[in-house]
């Protein structure tokens, strides 16, 4: 592979930087790269004259991914006195005080108090106990209460889920019957909440997307496309960095 050459296009009237690598490869290949530049893999006997045709041709693609890109980067949680964070659906404003370590919503707000507030890591470390805490209480008594409105899971006895951080899946069901879940999910509305948990508890019946699995799911939930619709506003992300 040769070394990289950036090059700067036009693309519908705004300027792209894009980084050319020449590699041996029959087809070329575009992607972001976690540096957040466009970057083109492409054979070497390809002409250099014929990338703007490409960058062209994906050109929603590639606006899509810088889209995907900024909502992530706007989703970077920030833990400072004052910062918003979200439970429930809700919006709460950060409040920190001196104290033992102990976090309470109080009202309006979520109050955390830890022996040195100015210390982040302490603040982190605080929250993330806190979130974990709420998660555990929360989704597998949840989950149990939904999949006794299922008749075909009645007499049932199911395993407890785990309830872990997941990177890119609000959660998932494994042949053996295990659900996990994505502890970021007490961040969401309780009605997004339960539309992931009943749609793991489909999958102990029907282990695809295919056409009973959805029917499945709106015999259970009829407005299902509502709120799928409405979680793929939402993008999996972790309460705490790692």
């Amino acid at each position: 592979m040769t070394e990289p050459v950036a090059m700067y296009f036009e693309l519908d009237g705004q300027p792209l930087a894009c980084r050319v690598l020449r590699a041996r490869r029959r087809t070329y290949a575009l992607r972001v790269a976690p540096d957040g530049m466009l970057e083109l893999r492409m054979p070497q006997r390809l002409p250099v004259r014929l990338i703007p045709d490409i960058l062209n041709r994906h050109r929603r693609w590639i606006a899509g991914q810088f889209e995907l890109r900024a909502r992530h980067v706007a989703q970077v949680p920030d833990f400072g006195h004052g910062s918003t964070q979200r439970y429930l659906g809700a919006s709460y404003p950060l409040q920190l005080a001196t104290g033992r370590t102990r976090v309470q919503l109080h009202g309006d707000r979520l109050a955390l108090s830890v022996p040195a507030p100015e210390h982040a890591p302490s603040v982190t470390r605080a929250l993330d106990a806190w979130y974990r805490a709420q998660a555990q209480a929360l989704l597998p008594g949840r989950l149990t209460t939904l999949a006794a409105t299922l008749p075909w899971l009645a007499g049932r006895v199911l395993p407890a889920p785990r309830v872990v951080r997941l990177r890119s899946r609000w959660g998932s069901c494994a042949a053996d019957g295990r659900i996990t879940l994505n502890l970021g999910l007490v961040l969401l509305a309780p009605p997004l909440i339960d539309y992931v948990l009943l749609h793991e508890l489909c999958h102990l019946r029907e282990m695809n997307h295919g056409p009973r699995f959805y029917t499945l799911l709106a015999a259970a939930l009829p407005d299902h496309r509502e709120r799928q619709t409405a979680l793929r506003q939402e993008r999996p992300w972790r309460p705490l960095p790692a």
